[in-house]
């Protein structure tokens, strides 16, 4: 029997029965069409951004008492992450749940259709780690397998006053915060790029996060489809966290 994780709670533990199969949706880029004068097509332009998609989930409860209906509102709405049973190596990035009122099918029983708006892309359950520290004269090679670019998450814990890290032949500047310098470059200090966000923060053992994207100058490192090279400054360490994505 089919069945759904979203933000880790299970439909089974909801008691929802999913009564179809589910298939997860696919993404594409869209793609405007301009008319030029004397020509009898249409000039097609692909943007560069992917449209959310829809999964609807055909679901019936068991049990369509009030507090098994409450239960369901109140597990399956906002946002979070969706894994399906059909798909469990894969999961999907969920910006809203519609839920609407239960149709009732006899007592105590009724059909809930679940429909999940579906960000792009399927990424891996698994997340894959590299550890470029020692990538300073020799490249470091990553693998992205998947059939989609990924903006990872790279950590630095720096050593000196800049960090530079150069992804495919293009290089991000990493000044290291004051806070960190005047500390003395604790093992315990980190400076974070999230190249998914275009952002970056640093983090003293379990201080509070501080955005400091104004500390970068360069594009944030992307891994293509396939090999991808790397090269960097001397840090105490610099390791990078992906999942691998599919349309």
């Amino acid at each position: 029997m089919s069945s759904f994780v979203f933000n880790e709670i299970n439909s089974d533990a909801l008691g929802l029965i999913i009564t179809k199969p589910m298939i997860r949706p696919t993404w594409q880029q869209e793609t405007t069409y301009t008319a030029i004068p004397g020509r009898a097509r249409q000039s097609p332009y692909t943007q560069p951004w992917y449209s959310n998609s829809e999964l609807t989930v055909s679901a019936v409860i068991a049990d369509a008492s009030p507090q098994k209906v409450r239960n369901i509102y109140a597990a399956l709405r906002g946002s979070g992450t969706l894994v399906i049973s059909t798909s469990p190596q894969e999961r999907i990035s969920i910006s809203d749940v519609r839920l609407p009122v239960p149709e009732a099918k006899a007592l105590l029983v009724a059909e809930l259709p679940i429909t999940f708006v579906c960000e792009p892309f399927a990424e891996s359950t698994e997340q894959s780690t590299a550890n470029i520290t020692t990538a300073i004269s020799i490249p470091a090679r990553v693998d992205n397998n998947g059939t989609q670019y990924v903006d990872p998450e790279i950590t630095i814990v720096p050593s000196a006053a800049r960090t530079d890290i150069n992804c495919n032949g293009k290089v991000i500047f990493v000044t290291t915060p004051t806070a960190i310098v005047a500390a003395g470059y604790p093992a315990n200090a980190k400076i974070v790029l999230d190249c998914d966000a275009q952002l970056a923060y640093y983090q003293i053992g379990d201080g509070d996060k501080t955005a400091c994207t104004q500390n970068t100058q360069g594009p944030f490192p992307r891994l293509n489809v396939g090999e991808n090279y790397f090269l960097t400054t001397a840090a105490q360490s610099v390791v990078m966290r992906y999942r691998e994505r599919w349309l």
